[in-house]
């Protein structure tokens, strides 16, 4: 019998291939990191990127730290005293994958910035692709784009013109990052294009002022974002059987999604040997077809089974919210004035080093809970059968 898990990671890593530059590579064990500005910063405040990450791969056991740090640009990063530059935070996170969002910010100075902008962050990129912050190889870099800004009701923002004419400039500058990213060798995620369509498609506005994305924005850009990374649709499994008889399924836990849970499972199951085939949970059969239905896709209505599998999801992206705090009140702590800078000596270097200490410990155990909340406990088997 055929594991799923196992298949859906080589498909993964198939998929992932490092000799093409227009794909990231993700590996097992991972740490993923968020390097930019305040739409990456936001990220951790709804936990559905991390969530919906660690839900479409868990046999990868991912963790993701957001390094994101509002208005910053490719060029200009200002901190606190002795806060330390961004290296310093990427090597104390051990990344593997950096992912970099800039070009809203810089989006202001219109076309006379963007020589500058593709200056700043070819010299950024230079640089991180040199470093090796996990202590055994270069970082995998990728550059997501700028999303576009949203039009709201008159009388709520800038006026339709006006909106039309910032995404303009928007637009030109996730080109420009896009042009950057080829001639490095490296991927560039563009999210514009499906941002963009979810303000068109929904009725109510996913932005709190135009610029800055609500919860409903974050849901439906964290799902384009990992479209862009190769994730598959929630509530859809495909795999192989390898020619197999049969497999062992394990259904993805299902975190909130851009479009609401999911109301049933599409499989697909491909390369099994001809015959019939049924899907079962203990004695229960879920479905059952010929392999060329199989192959083609089937969905599963199972009220019960889905709602399990939204409540598990739910409770994953609960352990990446609290997880996402604890860490945002570790790295940016209101009194790191005592941990880092101007009195850290002689006060802060007896009681913080600990408690910094202890919360790198309690950050690590919320990434393991997530990371076992992320693997569904559910296992289904597709056996062959007699019509």
């Amino acid at each position: 019998m055929k594991k799923l898990s196992a298949l859906l990671l080589a498909i993964v890593a198939a998929g992932a291939s490092g000799s093409d530059a227009s794909t990231l590579e993700l590996r097992r064990g991972d740490r993923i990191c968020l390097v930019g500005n305040t739409f990456a910063e936001r990220f951790q405040l709804f936990g559905y990127f991390e969530s919906g990450l660690l839900a479409a791969f868990p046999e990868l056991e991912l963790s993701v730290r957001n390094l994101a740090w509002s208005a910053d640009e490719a060029a200009l990063r200002p901190r606190p005293l002795d806060f330390g530059a961004v290296d310093r935070h990427l090597e104390a996170q051990g990344a593997d994958v950096v992912l970099l969002f800039y070009g809203a910010n810089e989006s202001f100075a219109g076309n006379e910035g963007l020589p500058a902008f593709r200056n700043d962050l070819a010299r950024l990129l230079r640089h991180l692709s040199g470093q090796r912050y996990n202590g055994s190889e270069p970082a995998r870099i990728a550059l997501v784009s700028p999303i576009p800004q949203q039009a709201l009701p008159s009388g709520r923002g800038l006026d339709a013109a006006a909106v039309e004419r910032r995404n303009v400039d928007l637009r030109a500058y996730a080109g420009a990052a896009e042009a950057v990213a080829a001639e490095n060798g490296l991927p560039f995620l563009d999210i514009f294009d499906g941002v963009a369509a979810a303000f068109s498609d929904e009725s109510a506005p996913l932005t709190i002022n135009g610029v800055h994305l609500n919860e409903a924005g974050y849901r439906h850009a964290s799902r384009v974002l990992l479209e862009a990374l190769g994730a598959p649709a929630p509530g859809t499994v495909v795999a192989s059987a390898e020619g197999g008889a049969g497999l062992e399924i394990r259904p993805p836990v299902l975190p909130p999604g851009p479009e609401g849970n999911p109301a049933g499972l599409r499989i697909s199951v491909r390369d099994l040997a001809p015959g019939y085939y049924a899907l079962r949970r203990g004695d229960q059969t879920l479905a059952a077809a010929s392999d060329k239905d199989w192959a083609r896709g089937l969905d599963l209505q199972a009220p019960s089974l889905i709602t399990s599998l939204v409540v598990a999801g739910d409770g994953l992206r609960r352990v990446v919210r609290r997880k996402s705090r604890l860490f945002f009140d570790r790295y940016r702590a209101v009194n790191g004035y005592y941990i880092y800078g101007g009195r850290k000596e002689p006060f802060g270097v007896h009681s913080f080093p600990p408690e910094m200490v202890r919360f790198d410990q309690l950050v690590g155990d919320l990434d393991d809970e997530a990371r076992d909340l992320a693997r569904s406990s559910e296992i289904w088997r597709l056996e062959r059968v007699d019509r």
